[in-house]
């Protein structure tokens, strides 16, 4: 339960980051969000390419959690892959990630 609880509490913080949008100069919101999505789906292919999903290895086949503890350390390793992925992709583009300002209201 308590580490139910800390992972809880890291995303709401995590949560709390400066939101942020690609802009290029001269492209339109269509446009970035059709880039976007390609980069993101070039992204999860390549990140499956170098982080297959399989079996895991044969160390502690029946201690309790194993399996549970490999698949998510797999799919952690992939989302952070497909994110570095994508942002390689979207600056090649010619985009930037820049700061949402915050209305006053």
């Amino acid at each position: 339960m308590r580490k139910v609880a800390a992972i809880a509490l890291l995303l709401a913080v995590a949560a709390c980051g400066t939101p942020a949008r690609w802009e290029k100069p001269g492209a339109t919101d269509q446009t970035t969000a059709a880039d976007a999505v390609e980069c993101r789906r070039a992204a999860s292919q390549e990140s499956f390419l170098y982080n297959p999903y399989g079996w895991p290895p044969p160390l502690w086949p029946y201690r309790r959690g194993y399996w549970l503890n490999w698949y998510q350390m797999q799919e952690s390793q992939r989302f952070y892959a497909e994110n570095r992925l994508t942002a390689f992709c979207m600056r090649n583009k010619g985009y930037e990630l820049v700061p949402i300002p915050k209305t006053q209201g």
